[in-house]
């Protein structure tokens, strides 16, 4: 027998939206939801993509 996890939802992307809306479902519907993203962890577009022209800026901690 297979080990499965029942999940009510599912999101694709873990960028601003994607986590925005794992929080809402979570927090405000009482659902058990999981996210799935291409990239290796968290960030989106607008972190995991170089756009020509465009700095890349980092932050120190």
């Amino acid at each position: 027998m297979k080990n499965t996890k029942h999940l009510d939802a599912i999101v694709i992307g873990a960028g601003f939206g994607g986590m925005y809306m794992l929080k809402k479902l979570r927090d405000e519907q009482g659902l058990k939801v999981r996210v799935f993203d291409k990239a290796g962890g968290v960030g989106g577009t607008w972190y995991w993509n170089r756009y020509p022209g465009s700095p890349r800026f980092q932050c120190n901690k």
